[in-house]
């Protein structure tokens, strides 16, 4: 039993961060971004050329030089197309397929690898578990509350928001909806490289890795109620237990197919009307917190 919750954490570290970038992209721009598998293969492929760094170093300085990056991503591309979601869903993908291009061009096809920076295993509860795994987890998880937290109880987290909900009203009280869509891009693109570049050590960093990435993390953006930060990083922790249940007792081919099935069910059944009036009632009937006000 706590092979499985160490499992379930572990794994929840890597697609809470990724579901996490999703929503933030989606809930400010109405954008689902199919280029956040590729940002996180290029986290994992940015450890690989900095190879010789300390790892820590080797994360915050890929994410500082993307920072620009994805600045003139949302800005030359995005932030024209706003009124037409498909237009921009399609450009995400575009800028995917560059991205896996790229990588491939400068690396090869071949599957790299990347040491951990801390070896070894530690008991838990009589359970031998490799120690980065471990940290690994931790810190995914913790970097996802922490964002969850400035979204939730910070002033820049309810411009944020508003922005989500009308950005025409958010912007009559004073918000730039433009300046928040361009920051939620760029935090969210750093979140999936961070996604990438800590659980680098951990998968085998190829090309391809980044579609097999975005899978369980948009089948979390389609459960998840639009808008909602938290509830991305709620019906990630369901795709991960999932995920480790169905490989527990079926083999990984059967395990796979059916957590496609099921998760496909459970999309369908999201998207009955019937059931999305009953989840807009269980919103308002769950304890209010009370209202702030946008400053000017």
């Amino acid at each position: 039993m706590i092979e499985i919750l160490l499992s379930v954490l572990t794994q929840l570290g890597l697609y809470a961060l990724l579901a996490l970038s999703l929503s933030l992209i989606f809930g400010a721009s109405r954008v689902v971004n199919l280029a956040t598998g590729d940002f996180a293969a290029v986290g994992a492929y940015a450890m690989v050329a900095t190879q010789g760094l300390p790892f820590a170093l080797r994360i915050v300085v890929s994410l500082v030089a993307a920072a620009p990056v994805l600045f003139l991503i949302e800005r030359g591309l995005l932030s024209r197309l706003l009124a037409h979601p498909l237009a921009s869903m399609l450009v995400t993908w575009g800028v995917g397929m560059a991205l896996r291009q790229a990588c491939e061009v400068i690396w090869g096809s071949t599957a790299r690898s990347v040491a951990a920076p801390v070896e070894g295993s530690i008991e838990i509860l009589g359970t031998v578990y490799p120690t980065y795994r471990l940290i690994a987890a931790l810190v995914g998880v913790g970097v996802t509350a922490v964002v969850l937290v400035l979204c939730y109880r910070t002033r820049a987290g309810l411009r944020l928001r508003a922005v989500a909900e009308n950005p025409t009203m958010s912007a009559l009280l004073g918000t730039n909806p433009a300046r928040a869509r361009s920051i939620a891009f760029i935090v969210a693109g750093m979140l999936a490289m961070l996604a990438g570049a800590l659980y680098s050590p951990l998968l085998g960093v190829s090309p391809s890795m980044g579609f097999s990435l975005l899978i369980p993390s948009f089948f979390a953006l389609l459960l998840a109620r639009p808008g909602s930060f938290a509830g991305a990083a709620g019906a990630a922790v369901v795709i991960v237990t999932l995920q480790v249940l169905l490989r527990q007792y079926f083999p990984d081919t059967t395990a796979e197919a059916l957590f496609y099935g099921m998760v496909l069910i459970a999309v369908a059944i999201r998207s009955i009307p019937i059931t999305r009036r009953f989840q807009s009632w269980l919103v308002r009937i769950a304890p209010s917190r009370k209202p702030r006000k946008l400053a000017a």
